[in-house]
């Protein structure tokens, strides 16, 4: 073999002392273009991998009835399974953006004598609320059927009937300024306050991506007018509000039965303010 012969298989050599041109003689193709395929390879599989949220699938059910089998349900996993499964599909969703990362979100499972049941619990951050009056642009720019009979309608209708029937936008920002204050502050809401006040849109989106995780690991074949269920798995969500309440409270003191400060009919008209007594 000449010099420059060998120069030239030289510089074909692969790291692993392969060449790359080895196979080509063969009418095959030479080892990096197998690398190459098996990286592309390895790329488009993980793009088509499972979705986080897989849809349920609805068939005939028990007489008449519609039968839903969640994306994920597998009869043979136990329900510590499917939780470990929710958790991952949670994390999977808080790593992509759909659901905040700094939310702890937490899944239990138990079981009863018909069926297994999932709670989902939503911790929000200190300080953030899990709910609000929203302003009037806020509710404006919410969905049109919420604003028909979702939860944007409750807070409008309440904020309207606070005012008489009728408020201008200026009033109705006032009266939601004012309200998330208290909210804000932990403060005991009146009835009336409390009609204009709904979950927070960020709380909402949540707790549905949660009802949907925990979904597609259960099956659902109910036919209530003949008495007939066969369910494999209830999901329930709630989400915890990050307003703590503040250390010192206004409560009712101890008394015995002759303290002047209680009149004939057994009611309290003065309070003392005690820090951490009674919790």
């Amino acid at each position: 073999m000449s010099i420059k012969s060998a120069q030239a298989k030289q510089q074909l050599r692969n790291s692993d002392g392969t060449f790359a041109n080895e196979n080509k003689n063969a009418g095959l193709p030479s080892n990096d273009m197998i690398q190459r395929a098996s990286k592309l390879l390895a790329k488009s599989s993980a793009t088509v991998d499972e979705p986080i949220i897989k849809p349920s699938v609805k068939s005939e059910g028990y007489m008449g009835s519609t039968a839903i089998t969640g994306g994920k349900y597998d009869a043979s996993r136990s329900p510590a399974e499917n939780a470990k499964l929710m958790r991952a599909d949670i994390k999977a969703l808080q790593k992509n953006g759909q659901l905040p990362k700094d939310w702890k979100i937490g899944v239990r499972t138990s079981t009863g004598s018909a069926s297994w049941r999932a709670r989902f619990t939503i911790q929000l951050p200190e300080g953030e609320s899990s709910t609000y009056v929203p302003t009037h642009a806020e509710y404006m720019a919410a969905d049109s059927e919420d604003r028909i009979i979702g939860p944007e309608h409750r807070a409008g209708r309440g904020i309207i009937e606070a005012h008489g029937g009728s408020a201008s936008s200026d009033e109705w920002d006032e009266t939601a300024r004012r309200i998330n204050q208290k909210i804000q502050n932990n403060e005991q809401l009146t009835v009336e306050e409390q009609a204009c006040v709904i979950e927070t849109p960020k709380v909402r989106n949540a707790k549905k991506l949660c009802q949907q995780v925990g979904d597609q690991y259960t099956y659902q074949n109910n036919n209530a007018m003949v008495d007939y269920f066969d369910t494999d798995g209830y999901v329930t969500v709630q989400a915890v509000t990050g307003i703590k309440k503040p250390e010192n409270i206004d409560i009712l003191p101890r008394m015995n039965a002759g303290d002047s400060r209680i009149s004939r009919f057994g009611f309290l008209f003065d309070t003392t303010k005690q820090e951490g007594r009674g919790r």
